[in-house]
């Protein structure tokens, strides 16, 4: 079953809340700002928009998805842009982890991926292939438990980080709109055993306690704004089940 990922269609606004068209532009341009070099390779471009948008700023950019559906949307989207921005593009439908291609890359975005891999160091030994030296890693990941059939894994501060290090150093962690935003430096040689410093593993829990206070804070507003509808549908029942006994009565 395909994820059917609609993230050109959040960004431009024109599926689901306003909350979501938010967090979608957020995330995107942060990636965006986070690149570096000029060969950008976008892993699971999903609709390809943010493919498009570093294109419109010079970057040469390879998108790829296993979707087929995901890739036409952006290459119709791609075709809307200018010449020198469509020709900044290449969209391809493949499966990353089966690519023998040498070329490499300055920057690699994985945006929304990790999650969806059981095993994610198959993706990550392959990432560290295809990045020039200390090239740049952009990972972003829903942040806590999402409820998605297709999410394998569920990531935090820590374990993100600790999936990263023995591939990558991580330079920058955030939190935003509830996903976890990360940017690290590929490191010249894996380092399987590694472990983190007290420092590290300080740094990822403060980030950690702080947010997922919020996550919960930001639930429990969400459960009194059900509460308190529940309880007005049903006060809305008991008057109309009075008004029919009322009207039932006049009748007899």
């Amino acid at each position: 079953m395909a994820n059917h990922d609609r993230v050109s269609e959040r960004y431009y606004g024109e599926i689901n809340s306003e909350e979501s068209h938010e967090a979608t532009r957020t995330r995107v341009h942060w990636m965006c700002r986070e690149a570096t070099g000029k060969r950008i390779l976008d892993v699971g471009c999903s609709q390809g928009i943010t493919s498009i948008l570093l294109a419109r700023e010079g970057f040469r950019v390879t998108g790829i998805d296993l979707e087929e559906e995901s890739i036409r949307y952006a290459q119709g989207e791609l075709a809307k842009e200018s010449r020198p921005v469509r020709s900044n593009v290449n969209f391809r439908m493949l499966d990353i982890t089966q690519w023998k291609v040498k070329t490499t890359f300055d920057t690699v975005l994985l945006g929304e991926v990790l999650e969806h891999f059981a095993h994610p160091e198959t993706l990550l030994i392959q990432i560290h292939r295809l990045l020039q030296e200390e090239g740049t890693l952009i990972v972003t990941v829903p942040y806590g438990y999402h409820p998605f059939y297709d999410h394998k894994q569920t990531f935090y501060a820590g374990n993100l980080a600790m999936c990263l290090m023995p591939y990558f150093e991580v330079l920058k962690l955030e939190v935003h709109h509830k996903y976890l935003c990360c940017v690290a430096r590929k490191r010249r040689k894996t380092q399987l055993h590694m472990s983190p410093t007290l420092n590290q593993l300080t740094e990822w829990m403060e980030l950690d306690h702080v947010h997922f206070a919020e996550v919960e804070q930001q639930h429990l507003r969400v459960m009194k704004q059900r509460k308190k509808a529940l309880d007005s549908a049903v006060e809305q029942v008991k008057r109309l089940r009075f008004q029919d006994n009322g009207a039932g009565n006049v009748e007899a």
